[in-house]
């Protein structure tokens, strides 16, 4: 990572290289612990809504069948 900084922006010292590597492992290990945890809420949200979505319908064949 820090050969392609270097190619990228040839004016930086290898200092000012490892930090800007360094800054952006840190953004990297802050921001995708919240994306990962947003995928598996959403997960669930969604399983919710299905599980929500069959017992209404099943409530709804109940309430409609024929009393004997």
């Amino acid at each position: 990572m820090a050969s392609l900084l270097a190619h990228v922006a040839p004016e930086l010292t290898p200092t000012d290289v490892g930090e800007l590597a360094m800054t952006i492992i840190f953004v990297l290990a802050m921001v995708i612990p919240f994306i990962v945890l947003g995928v598996v809420c959403w997960i669930f949200l969604k399983a919710k809504r299905r599980d929500d979505a069959e017992r209404a319908r099943e409530e709804l064949e109940w309430r409609n069948a024929p009393s004997s």
